[in-house]
This record gives C-alpha cells, structure tokens and sequence, in this order.
C-alpha cells in the first residue's frame, strides 16, 4: 500500500465518513475514557481523521491530531469550527496539523498521552509509526492503541491473511499481529498470546516508564474505579 495511493484513498473517505462515525463512536468513547488525564495534559491524536475522538476528551486538556489526509482534516476542522467537538474548549486548545505519523514534527518526549486510533493498520510501516509516538511521549505517558488487529485462532486468522489483499486496495491490512508489533519495538509483556481489550477492535495500553527503568509496557486498560483512583492521586 502506497502512501499517494492510501492518502488519495482516504481524501475521498473524509467526504463520506460522516455516514460511517457510529462505527467508531463507542470504542473511541471506552478508550479515550479510560485514560486519567490530568490538568494540562497533551495529547497527540495520530492519524485524527474526520474528528470524531476530539469530542471525547476533557476540556482542561491540550490536544494535536493530525493526519495525512487533507480531505480527513477539512472534515474534522469543520466539526471544530462548528462547535460540534471541543465546544467550550479555548480557541488554542486545539491544534489540527497535516503531518506524516511516521515522521513527526515534533521534539523528543512532547506529549503525556499519545492516541492511534485505527491508524497503525493503514501506514506503510506500522513499526515505524509505533517508534515515532514513543519517541514523542514523555516519561510515564499514555500510549493506546484502538485497531482492528491479527486474530490468535487460526480459521479466523486464516480469513484476515485471505482478506488482506483486497484490503490493501482499499486502504488498510487486516494481518497486522500488535503481538509482533509491540516486541519488534520492545515493549514489555507483549509476548502474551492476546494483548490488549476487546475482540474484532482491541483497545491496547502501554505506559512508558521513566529514563532509566526500562522502556515501555503493557498495562491493563483502567477500570472505572482505577481511573478514578489515578485521577484523585493527579489532583493531589
């Protein structure tokens, strides 16, 4: 899958997607909802597409998507624009950038949660992508990861690697393993045979660790009652 391919391909999405949001909204919802974002948090939503995640981050919260795609942008520029995500928000609050997940424009340890929503399957270099938002996360920052990824059970496994050229065409793979991802980036506790939460869609945490004790890890998705523990300990 080519990058001018894959990126015409989804300019035409963005002028369409809009009929397709529902799909989204409730994982994104769990996801960005399980994070214990603190009081000037920044957060880097890569791959933002038509916006629909903006509106599901809290308002004291400093948030940049980006996208490659124009078309993805203009929509979700729109939603900003028209109070539709973000409403309340400061006008600065939000940034919406074109920018290039496999090079981004931003300094080493920028961000305190790094968000790819269905992003990593569409890139040419998923590893690449991976490498670059742990490049940008701070010290004990926030990396999840919402994506269709490689089943473990072999008939359905067999069905996504059968797939998978058709998919291409159309814009994404369906073989990516986020097991083999995560170890070939040396993320601790990715040598479990399933990662992350749920089933089709999988919602995966990592946190990366401080300078000098270790890299990053996988950690389990917060409960309800965690994320509210973690949020009274950030106020403190």
């Amino acid at each position: 899958m080519s990058r001018p391919i894959a990126t015409r391909i989804y300019d035409l999405y963005g002028r369409c997607y809009s009929g397709f949001e529902w799909l989204f909204r409730k994982r994104l919802a769990r996801a960005l909802g399980a994070i214990a974002f603190r009081e000037g948090d920044r957060a880097l939503d890569i791959g933002v597409g038509t916006g629909i995640s903006l509106e599901f981050y809290p308002p004291h919260v400093h948030v940049t998507g980006i996208d490659l795609s124009a078309g993805m942008l203009a929509a979700a520029k729109k939603k900003l624009a028209t109070g539709e995500v973000r409403k309340g928000c400061r006008e600065d609050a939000t940034q919406l950038l074109q920018a290039d997940a496999l090079n981004l424009p931003f300094a080493d340890k920028s961000f305190d949660v790094i968000f790819l929503s269905h992003v990593i399957s569409t890139v040419p270099d998923p590893q690449r992508c991976l490498d670059e938002a742990l490049r940008v996360a701070r010290e004990q920052a926030t990396i999840v990861l919402v994506n269709h990824f490689r089943s473990p059970w072999p008939v359905i496994n067999w069905v996504e690697t059968a797939i998978d050229p058709i998919c291409r065409r159309l814009g994404w793979r369906t073989d990516l393993s986020v097991e083999h991802l995560l170890q070939s980036s040396g993320v601790e506790g990715a040598e479990k045979r399933r990662v992350g939460t749920g089933s089709m869609f999988r919602i995966v945490f990592l946190q990366k660790r401080r300078d000098g004790a270790g890299g990053t890890r996988v950690v389990e998705m917060p409960t309800p009652a965690k994320r509210k523990a973690e949020l009274e300990i950030g106020r403190m």
